[in-house]
């Protein structure tokens, strides 16, 4: 066997990451054995090792001593899991991105989500979820090609997340996908615009100023972002 020395730990966390989210590998279902995976990427075990390491710390996956290792079970939709909710709001975009909607549709726009990967399928029994009928007026107002870079940028993201890891910079991105999982994204009744309340404004948000000091006062934290 030729060991890549491209392939890293974070590709195949990835990978792997998306296949359970797609329900290419089911919930509760065994992952191929490392020597597999090995074999299919062409690294070391090691790197392989180092990839389920991280499918574990983003709780994908779990070991059981003796028995192998399987996709870590969903029983509802919004078990928080920050990989697979943000991949469900890029599946979700893409989705809207390949589909029309006429003017005079009578009611709004629905996309069935979330659910087990097994609804509708031979392995459905009496405790599979079906899924969720989401209202997606808001997103299918927008152009198909924001949706895709909406779902581009995702996917990217929980691949970033699942690779390296969640940090408090990615609050924003995670509770963006989980609007869209839980409303559509539509700002819920009473909700305040993020300009007025969010919070700090970052140490670097006014860092034209250092250069050039003349230039003005630091912008309004309660004025337009940009």
């Amino acid at each position: 066997m030729t060991v890549s020395t491209e392939t890293s730990p974070e590709l195949i966390a990835g990978d792997l990451a998306v296949a359970i989210h797609h329900g290419s590998i089911r919930d509760g279902e065994q992952l191929p054995p490392q020597s597999k995976l090995s074999a299919s990427y062409g690294v070391s075990n090691g790197t392989v090792s180092a990839a389920l390491a991280k499918l574990a710390a983003a709780g994908l996956i779990r070991s059981h001593p003796g028995r192998g290792t399987f996709a870590t079970s969903r029983p509802t939709m919004f078990d928080p899991n920050p990989v697979l909710d943000v991949m469900a709001a890029a599946s979700i975009c893409r989705s809207l991105a390949g589909l029309t909607f006429g003017p005079d549709e009578p009611d709004p726009p629905r996309l069935d989500v979330g659910g087990s990967p097994d609804w509708g399928t031979a392995w459905e029994d009496e405790n599979t979820m079906p899924p969720c009928r989401l209202d997606v007026g808001v997103l299918a107002a927008l152009d198909r090609h924001v949706l895709r870079w909406m779902s581009e940028a995702y996917l990217t993201a929980a691949r970033r997340l699942v690779a390296r890891g969640v940090t408090d910079a990615d609050r924003h991105l995670i509770e963006s996908a989980r609007a869209i999982l839980r409303d559509g994204g539509r700002r819920p009744e009473g909700q305040p615009g993020i300009a007025l309340w969010g919070g700090p404004v970052p140490a670097d948000e006014d860092v034209v100023l250092r250069i050039w000091p003349e230039r003005g006062e630091p912008r309004d934290p309660n004025g337009p972002p940009f």
